[in-house]
């Protein structure tokens, strides 16, 4: 693949999108360097370079298999750690848009447990391949190119404890997130920064571990209240985590962010749309800090419209793309664009060299974003505040959504295919299809004539499970 001489690809960033592109990458080349700014310590802990990392995270299903497919015994060794696996519709209580969803097995499951203890876990088994090496401590400043005009990234400029050094590769991954200075770097080089699509939408995280009430009747293993726009954007979520703990995360757009103080963060979860998060709240103990997040917007660069992108380059997860973190997408997507590098590489290996993949990489990358894209900031641009590019027919969509996301109170058929689509089994035609539209377009023309209370699950308190589940959710291995 690279003219026959040791073959080295240098990973740009240590967090989730940079772990599975290495853990791709150790199948392909002889060496693979992970470089990481921050120091990693010798077991699960939140550092720096993932600022969003004490907070609570959901893995969808799709990156759940992606994660089993290329770490087979994760999963297994997280639930003796303290991780468990949830039906992610029965065992959950989810308010949204003024109702809740029917809690019904729908089959897929959902992982609890917190990102360090997910992270230092897929880190492991990283470092653990023969051909990777893990710099920590050091930073990446630049890219090195070819200097007979070739278009072709060679390796990289490092900052290392020891001074400043370059490195020759074969191939150059960006996976360092929302940080990412590549398009200063691309500019460094000859080439254009690329056209950048963002909604800025100002939203915090606020999050303090919990130990939950000793006479919690475990209705639930997790709880979440998302606000019901355009009227509200405050937002709460319990979830079990290891240790027998509750990661208690407040959200807010707009500014309105949560206090750090705990009567303030307990008044925050007060003036939500519902008590419960509130109520389950006063009787539980916080344990240690509260830490906060914020994030200004989600944005797409768009490299594949570039008319020039050197070879030896790829792009891939929040450098690429960053979601906003309120519907947990990230880390899915991430997994979605390393096992796309793995295709990629697959056929580049028939081919022979590297020559085209960056090009093929980046104009196929787009297929793994556009849908949570779509789902995101559509739901993002409910709010009038919400700064960014309105399409033609938004209304329209809005209006179907929200007549969706009602039906799925009472609607077996249309919850479940509203799941598919949230855990990217399924593209939008899963809930465009007669069978979802006809219903919701019924719900959607009786709401005009009686009262949403008439047509939709609008009880005080969280539905039971219908039918129960059993116990423990079984996971499906992946086929891959």
């Amino acid at each position: 693949m690279a003219g026959g001489g040791p073959r080295s690809a240098v990973v740009i960033g240590g967090s989730m999108a940079g772990l599975l592109a290495t853990r791709v990458l150790s199948d392909h080349f002889d060496k693979v360097t992970l470089v990481e700014r921050d120091v990693r310590a010798e077991g699960p802990a939140t550092r720096k370079g993932v600022p969003q990392g004490p907070h609570i995270h959901v893995l969808l299903d799709t990156g759940r298999r992606v994660l089993d497919k290329y770490f087979p015994d994760l999963f297994e060794q997280l639930q003796v750690q303290g991780a468990q696996f949830i039906d992610s519709s029965g065992d959950l209580a989810w308010h949204h848009f003024g109702v809740w969803k029917l809690r019904r097995a729908s089959g897929i499951p959902g992982l609890l447990c917190t990102r360090p203890l997910l992270e230092w876990n897929v880190l492991r088994r990283v470092k653990a391949r023969p051909n990777v090496e893990l710099r920590d401590g050091c930073s990446i400043e630049g890219l090195l190119a070819d200097a007979t005009g070739s278009g072709r990234v060679t390796g990289v400029k490092v900052k290392t404890p020891q001074g400043e050094e370059t490195w020759e590769a074969d191939l150059v991954v960006d996976a360092s997130g929302r940080g990412s200075r590549m398009p200063q770097w691309l500019e460094a080089i000859g080439y254009a920064r690329p056209e950048e699509e963002q909604v800025i939408v100002d939203l915090s995280y606020t999050t303090c571990l919990h130990e939950p009430p000793p006479d919690f009747q475990r209705e639930w293993k997790a709880l979440f209240l998302y606000p019901s726009p355009p009227k509200a954007w405050r937002a709460g979520f319990i979830s079990h985590v290891e240790g027998g703990r509750w990661l208690v995360t407040l959200n807010g757009y707009f500014g309105e962010h949560a206090p750090t103080e705990y009567a303030g963060f307990l008044e925050y979860a007060r003036s939500l749309t519902r008590p419960d998060l509130y109520e389950y709240m006063k009787a539980a103990r916080p344990l240690g800090p509260i830490t906060q997040h914020k994030v200004k917007d989600c944005r797409w660069r768009h490299y594949e419209k570039l008319p020039r992108f050197p070879e030896g380059l790829v792009i891939l997860g929040d450098a690429a793309c960053a979601f906003n973190p309120l519907y947990g997408q990230g880390m899915s997507v991430a997994g979605l664009g390393a096992e796309l590098l793995d295709t990629c590489l697959r056929e580049q290996a028939e081919r022979g060299g590297l020559a085209g993949l960056a090009q093929r990489f980046r104009e196929r990358l787009p297929e793994a974003i556009r849908l949570p894209w779509l789902l995101g900031t559509g739901m993002d641009l409910l709010y009038p505040q919400a700064v960014g590019k309105r399409p033609f027919g938004l209304g329209l969509l809005h209006w179907y959504i929200l007549r969706l996301m009602e039906r799925t109170s009472t609607d077996a058929h249309v919850h479940r295919q509203f799941y598919r689509i949230l855990h990217l089994h399924a593209g939008l035609g899963a809930v465009l299809q007669p069978s979802v539209a006809l219903p919701v377009l019924s719900h959607g023309l009786k709401s005009l004539l009686r009262p949403l209370e008439q047509l939709a699950n609008t009880e005080t308190r969280p539905p039971p499970l219908t039918p129960p589940l059993p116990s423990p959710v079984p996971v499906q291995k992946s086929t891959g």
